[in-house]
């Protein structure tokens, strides 16, 4: 899209040290023009506004950008808001990009980026245009499935040395595992209600190929609430996850259960009322078809 619209795309990286030419090659042909390498005493801890912040403010002020983009399960959550702050720009927390089509032919390398966001109600999406609001936009984008090269390993590296604050004022206490940190990265979410019995769960499970992650809808929320994924389904109750504007939800809910609210689905499928072997029978069926979605899903086929 960035090539299209005649756009440079810039990735900035936060280091320790001096940045490995291996990771720069890598986001070169993830497409990346250049890479603005952040160095500085404490940029190698986990990211938050008051410690990397300023060190992401400095790399921006270098470049004034239309668009700074995080990606799902990065650090958006945590530096964004704070970001669009100092630039006193718009903020979305889950967005997708859309190229704009003028009425007439455009030269080549010329065009048009907007950022779209659902509304709270999910009933209709806003469009923002870096361009008209005259201000950027920080968005946080949705789990693309596995990287495919877009460019050359052979990129320019501009390194910033960055000053560490006076104060910091964090200490850390404590590091662990997060076990569900798979579900911002999978573009493909199932979300399991636990009424319906640990069977059901690992099944799902236990079929779910790479780029699909299942969760508990209970155990797994605080992940949940940060996911971005491509498509939600949801089973035994409806999703909480909106995702965005070209995201699609199912839901796959008991014959009894409540129809979901307006909006809150784009696919419903309803369990026969019957025996359990129904409901189980449905659950093998819905495993069965997960390593066909993750296929669609990430050779980019509409879901």
């Amino acid at each position: 899209m960035a090539h299209t619209a005649g756009l440079t795309v810039f990735a900035v990286v936060m280091t320790e040290r001096h940045l490995d030419e291996a990771v720069a090659a890598r986001l070169g042909r993830a497409g990346a023009d250049k890479v603005l390498s952040c160095e500085g005493r404490g940029l190698a801890a986990p990211p938050l506004d008051l410690t990397h912040g300023p060190a992401l403010y400095a790399a921006v002020e270098r470049i004034p950008p239309l668009l700074v983009l995080f990606p799902a399960g990065g650090a958006g959550p945590q530096l964004g808001p704070g970001l669009a702050s100092r630039l006193g720009g718009a903020y979305a927390a889950s967005a997708d990009l859309e190229l704009g089509e003028a009425a007439t032919p455009l030269a080549d390398g010329i065009g048009r980026v907007f950022v779209r966001r659902w509304r709270a109600d999910r009933t209709s999406y806003r469009r923002l245009d870096p361009v008209e609001l005259e201000r950027p936009v920080v968005a946080i984008l949705p789990a693309g499935g596995p990287p495919g090269d877009r460019g050359s390993s052979e990129v320019d590296v501009e390194v910033i040395t960055c000053v560490p604050p006076a104060k910091v004022g964090v200490v850390e206490v404590a590091s662990e595992v997060d076990t569900l940190a798979v579900a911002a990265l999978a573009s493909v979410l199932i979300v399991v209600d636990p009424a319906l019995g640990p069977s059901a769960l690992a099944k799902l499970s236990a079929a779910a190929p790479a780029g699909i992650a299942v969760v508990d809808a209970v155990a797994g929320a605080p992940a949940i609430a940060t996911a971005i994924p491509r498509v939600v389904i949801a089973v035994g109750r409806a999703s909480a996850v909106c995702g965005t504007p070209r995201s699609r939800v199912g839901a796959v809910l008991a014959a009894a259960a409540p129809r979901p609210q307006k909006g809150a689905a784009d696919v419903l499928l309803r369990v026969p009322a019957g025996a359990p072997a129904d409901a189980d029978k449905m659950i093998d069926e819905l495993a069965a078809s997960l390593p066909a979605l993750a296929a669609a899903t990430g050779a980019g086929a509409a879901p």
